[in-house]
């Protein structure tokens, strides 16, 4: 039994509480701070089964308050790579949907996707 710190779970919990402080307070920084220990938490603890959907939520939801849409495409690509690994498909749906429309803000034809 967990007393203190964190589970692999708890990477799963924190991006979310990071697009509530967003909305809620706009306090974005706090926000990519969330979700980046997520993303540490991930990592640290290998659970590959959750990168694709907590990478999907911090590109999709988080980051794009802090970072230009640019710089969020190739978090896109990695979230979708690791859930089609995964078999979680409705990630892989949302990231190729929002990597889609992220590189058509940026100016980059759809064709060459």
């Amino acid at each position: 039994m967990l007393q203190y710190g964190n589970s692999p779970i708890s990477a799963f919990f924190y991006p979310p509480w990071g697009v509530v402080l967003n909305c809620e307070s706009q306090d974005i920084n706090s926000a990519n701070k969330l979700g980046e220990l997520a993303l540490n938490l991930v990592s640290m603890f290998n659970t590959k089964s959750l990168i694709g959907r907590i990478l999907y939520v911090v590109a999709a939801w988080l980051s794009e308050s802090k970072y230009h849409v640019r710089e969020t495409v190739p978090r896109f690509r990695e979230s979708y790579q690791s859930a089609l690994k995964n078999g979680d498909l409705e990630v892989v749906g949302y990231c190729d949907k929002h990597k889609s429309q992220y590189s058509y803000f940026v100016g980059q034809e759809l064709t060459d996707l």
